[in-house]
């Protein structure tokens, strides 16, 4: 069933899946006993959020749905989550240049597939890390996923229920990311969650994990570098293509770099998709068009390179809970990296041919789907190797990765 209804009906679509739970935590025949109640906390990525979208066709592909498939656990049952009706809540793009997506209907939004309030699933597209612990002093905006997905519950309320004995935290993307979809002054550093902040927001979900008293293990996952994300492409992947648009002129303050303190790397200039794709439509038509880098709406050299050594310190926050506790630590951004180096995995924008079939269908690469900053279904594959063998080398077990 489909809905633009009132914010009214959302709550009282929650309401109802929260009276009707009766279900049993029955033990389940897993591959070792520390995985008999696994959960799993964070944000889009883990939720299964793909192409600016999430539905139950994308849900299947989160690497949080496969990990519990490697341990064992039957989905739908032993491991549930909160299954959204197509079209999904939103429908998924199925181009990001038109904005169509796979529904017919503008501003459609399904509820929930199933009513089960038992979640093993948790993650909340959208969610900062203070929103794992609270629903009132969250930094990111109003989402009824929220309420869809938890009915009124944090994520550690949610996850209490279930008694976990074995969780995984991907939470923190959100925390920087939002300086870079801004769309009036994208990397303003005021848009990002303070270090201290950040640091007291994960100590006290690793504390409320800590309380619980069940779980035996865990992995957590840390942030994304979102300079690596091709919804920021350089300025230098704009100065290039220029050369073969004649009606486009690229400024040389876009190839701008600044060095990343304390490392040997540098930063670059970044533009966001918002700002630089109508502006490359435009002049693609024919309509003669010049890229300023000093603007607002270009994300400098050292608003990127603040953002990453930004990035590093939640990191480093992050991995030594994972330390503290004996459990298993994942970079995402070794990933990443080796991504990059193919450039039909990750396509930065504007590097491709119109001509090119995969224009509408992978603008951004096969590892990226079509928002230019989720990833595709294999590169979940890809997350949930990497989580697994940190998972077998933690604790000595032996699950299998695809």
């Amino acid at each position: 069933m489909t809905s633009t209804r009132s914010a009214l009906l959302i709550s009282a679509a929650a309401l109802a899946f929260l009276a009707c739970d009766d279900e049993s935590l029955a033990p389940p025949q897993t591959s070792s006993p520390i995985f008999a109640r696994y959960v799993a906390l964070g944000n889009s990525i883990t939720a299964g959020f793909e192409s600016g979208g999430i539905n139950d066709s994308t849900q299947r592909n989160s690497y949080a749905v496969l990990l519990a498939e490697a341990m064992g656990l039957e989905i739908g049952s032993e491991f549930s989550y909160p299954s959204l009706a197509m079209p999904g809540c939103p429908p998924p793009l199925v181009n990001i240049f038109t904005l169509e997506t796979i529904d017919t209907i503008p501003g459609d939004c399904a509820f929930r597939a199933n009513a089960s309030t038992r979640l093993n699933l948790l993650a909340v597209p959208g969610a900062a890390t203070i929103d794992i612990i609270s629903n009132l002093d969250g930094t990111s905006s109003p989402n009824p996923l929220t309420t869809f997905i938890l009915g009124g519950r944090t994520q550690l309320e949610a996850a209490a229920q279930i008694d976990p004995t074995f969780v995984t935290v991907w939470i923190g993307n959100n925390d920087v990311l939002g300086a870079i979809l801004d769309g009036t002054n994208p990397g303003e550093p005021g848009l990002i969650t303070r270090a201290r902040d950040f640091q007291s927001a994960y100590d006290s979900l690793m504390a409320g994990l800590d309380a619980l008293g069940t779980i035996q293990g865990g992995v957590l996952i840390g942030v994304v570098q979102v300079r690596f994300a091709p919804y920021a492409s350089t300025g230098a992947e704009y100065w290039q293509a220029s050369q073969s648009i004649p009606t486009l002129t690229v400024d040389n303050n876009c190839l701008a770099t600044t060095p990343i303190t304390g490392t040997s790397d540098t930063a670059s200039v970044l533009i966001p998709f918002h700002y630089g794709a109508p502006i490359m439509a435009a002049a693609s038509g024919g309509t003669p068009q010049t890229i300023d880098c000093s603007v607002d709406a270009v994300i400098s050299a050292d608003e990127a390179a603040f953002m990453t050594l930004v990035v590093e310190g939640y990191n480093d926050i992050i991995e030594q809970h994972a330390v503290d506790r004996s459990w298993a630590y994942v970079d995402p951004n070794t990933i990443l990296q080796t991504l990059l180096q193919d450039p039909t995995q990750i396509r930065p924008f504007p590097a491709f041919d119109p001509a090119d079939p995969q224009h509408e269908d992978a603008p951004f690469g096969t590892a990226v789907t079509r928002d230019g900053i989720h990833p595709s279904a294999s590169a979940q594959i890809l997350i949930l190797n990497a989580v697994v063998d940190a998972i077998n080398t933690t604790y000595g077990t032996s699950l299998s990765g695809q």
